[in-house]
C-alpha cells in the first residue's frame, strides 16, 4: 500500500523511484534485444550496424585468422610466412641460442614459434 507508512510522502517517493528503475531496466534490456536482432539479420539492410558491433565485442576483420582471409584469397594457409620473411637468414634462438634458419617456423630445440 503506498502512502500507509509513518512518511507516506518518503514511501510514495521510493514507490515511483522503485517504478522508474524497473522501467529504465526494462527498457535497457529491450533495447539489447532489438539490437542483437538487428545484427543477427542475414539481409544486408543493417550491415553497417552489424559491422560496428563485431568490431565492439569481436576481434576486427583485418586482425581476423581464420576465415576472412582463406575466403578473399590472400592467404594459401593460415601458418604461411610473409614474404619478406622468405629471404633466407641463419640467426640464434632468441630462447636458447640454437641456431634457426628461414625454413623454422618453430625453433626446433625449445619450440619457441618464430615470427
Amino acid at each position: 500500500m503506498i502512502g500507509s507508512g509513518m512518511y507516506p510522502l518518503v514511501s510514495l517517493m521510493s514507490g515511483l523511484a522503485t517504478a522508474f528503475v524497473l522501467l529504465l531496466a526494462v527498457s535497457l534490456l529491450g533495447a539489447m534485444i532489438y539490437i542483437i536482432r538487428l545484427t543477427t539479420d542475414d539481409s544486408d539492410k543493417h550491415s553497417d550496424l552489424k559491422m560496428f558491433i563485431e568490431t565492439l565485442f569481436t576481434t576486427p576483420e583485418h586482425l581476423r585468422q581464420g576465415n576472412a582471409d582463406t575466403d578473399s584469397g590472400k592467404h594459401d594457409s593460415q601458418h604461411e610466412r610473409p614474404p619478406s620473411a622468405k629471404t633466407p637468414f641463419s640467426e640464434p634462438c632468441p630462447a636458447c641460442q640454437e641456431t634457426v634458419t628461414h625454413e623454422n617456423t618453430e625453433c626446433p630445440s625449445c619450440g619457441l614459434r618464430l615470427l
